[in-house]
């Protein structure tokens, strides 16, 4: 090797070192007492060992000559590049808190507007993690780096349904960077250290913070006690999500009987439906090995979303459960299944639908909060997708939720119900009540009310019944098959074995208009 190489190999340790060094010693101090890692020891933690490749790494603050010196801005605060996550190619970047506070300045911008048109064009996953004050304050370098925001954000838009995108927020994130985690697929929060905010003064408490967007806004899907755990549930998600929308979902090796039929099944059910179960225990007996990996947990219990395997099959469950009120569609709950299902048809990823609800809210509250637009974006949705859908109802399905739940004539490829199944414009109860409201006034003239309602009840229950509707198979309510609650598991690997091949075409059109 000449001698002539010898310094340029020196400039490049000297700024491998530097890098290394992130913010230097007392910003990284700073870091850990406030239990955050640094950028790069979280890329060390989420990629495979050995397998982070940096790009970007000689970028610094930009200056104009004269205007060297000052404070150091290794990588411009912004580490990023290619590593294998699980055995898989991934691009990752990771804002440098250490560095100005993780301020985004122009370098840094464009470093993240690049790598998303990369992992874009590579059509592999990018996971972005953030811990920024927000902009830079200097004029010179704010103007040119919200150019290159509108960059990054109009090629994070762009690849939106192309690639897998996930967020991990484990610090603060503000100003307009903000809004990237927002449109990521899936956002992860540090629920001591991240912090989530437009701008404007924060005036109630918790404002900002990972339990406030997980229960409040929405915007948040799932919460972890650490930058670990952080990164662990990222890992995770990667584990269900296809390279891009071209691939097939991951499967894996199961040892778990795929025509396992749970007795326990025929217990979760209370006899008198006016009491409630938790959804959760059905979907835990039917998923291999009782793993489900639930998003959103606690915005809008009422609906249940998440991740599961059938006989080593990714899928996605949606399910209603009424156990939190009574499984009704309002318009929290609404824009999650809305948005999950969204996610699930644009990677291929079959959906499990689980019903068990007694429909729309109805009332002067409900309508104020637009649970007709809500409930309307559900229908386009469900109308649109063309991934593998199964549906089983286990015991209510009322109403106009009845439809947005998959029923039959909505195109679900199979669908199944337990022989508790009653399908009904609305409860029976309530029919009952409008129906026959001369009958009952009288009956409670005479004093045999109870045994009035009861008579008209258990008609109407037996007229809403499954077993009464499945006589007709086309003109009714219909399912597919009513089935033995035990044969759920297997009856629902079959139908994923059966559409793996599926081939199912929208009318050509330039794109849809979902409802406001």
């Amino acid at each position: 090797m000449g001698k002539w190489m010898d310094g340029y190999l020196e400039k490049l340790a000297g700024v491998r070192r530097e890098n290394a060094g992130c913010g230097g010693p007392e910003r990284v101090e700073i870091q850990h007492s406030l239990g955050k890692l640094t950028a790069r020891e979280r890329i060390d933690l989420l990629a495979d060992p050995d397998s982070f490749d940096e790009l970007g790494s000689v970028v610094r603050e930009f200056r104009l000559p004269g205007q060297e010196g000052g404070r150091p801005s290794p990588a411009d605060g912004v580490v990023m590049g290619l590593v294998r996550v699980n055995g898989r190619e991934t691009m990752v970047y990771s804002i440098d808190f250490t560095v100005m506070s993780g301020s985004m300045g122009d370098q840094g911008v464009w470093k993240i507007a690049e790598l998303i048109r990369m992992a874009g064009q590579e059509q592999v996953p990018i996971i972005g993690i953030f811990d920024s004050a927000g902009s830079r304050l200097d004029i010179r370098n704010g103007f040119v780096g919200l150019h290159g925001m509108g960059r990054l954000v109009r090629d994070y838009c762009l690849y939106s349904g192309v690639i897998p995108r996930l967020s991990l927020v484990l610090g603060p994130c503000t100003g307009p960077l903000a809004q990237v985690p927002v449109l990521s697929d899936f956002m992860i929060m540090n629920s001591n250290t991240g912090f989530l905010w437009m701008g404007g003064e924060v005036e109630s408490d918790g404002a900002g913070s990972a339990d406030f967007h997980m229960e409040k806004s929405g915007q948040c899907h799932l919460t972890a006690d650490s930058d670990q755990e952080a990164i662990a549930m990222a890992k995770e998600i990667l584990r269900f999500v296809p390279q891009n929308c071209w691939e097939s979902p991951p499967a894996l090796k199961s040892n778990d009987d795929p025509e396992r039929r749970e007795e326990a099944l025929l217990n979760i059910m209370p006899d008198d439906p006016k009491f409630t179960y938790d959804m959760h225990e059905v979907i835990e007996l039917i998923v291999d090995n009782r793993e489900f990996f639930e998003l959103q947990e606690d915005f809008a219990p009422n609906m249940i979303v998440g991740f599961a395997r059938f006989d080593g099959m990714a899928a996605g469950i949606a399910a209603s459960n009424p156990d939190e009120l009574s499984g009704i569609m309002e318009p929290d709950s609404s824009d999650k299944y809305d948005r999950f299902l969204m996610f699930l048809d644009a990677f291929n990823i079959p959906l499990i639908t689980i019903s068990d609800t007694t429909a729309f809210p109805p009332g002067d509250k409900w309508e104020r909060m637009g649970v007709i637009r809500h409930g309307a974006k559900n229908l386009h949705g469900y109308s649109h997708l063309t991934n593998p859908k199964v549906t089983i109802v286990l015991r209510r399905s009322y109403g106009g939720s009845n439809i947005v739940m998959g029923c039959s004539k909505m195109g679900p490829d199979f669908i199944y119900a337990w022989p508790t199944t009653e399908f009904a414009p609305t409860g029976p109860e309530m029919i009952v009540q409008a129906v026959f409201h001369k009958q009952l006034a009288k009956a409670k003239e005479d004093g045999n009310y109870e045994d009035v309602y009861n008579f008209f009840l258990n008609i109407l229950k037996k007229e809403f019944s499954v077993m009464t509707f499945g006589k007709l198979y086309t003109t009714w309510y219909t399912v597919n098959e009513v089935i033995d609650p035990r044969e759920t598991r297997p009856r629902i690997i079959r139908a994923l074995r059966a559409t793996m091949n599926k081939k199912e075409k929208m009318p050509e059109k330039r794109r849809f208009i979902k409802p406001a």
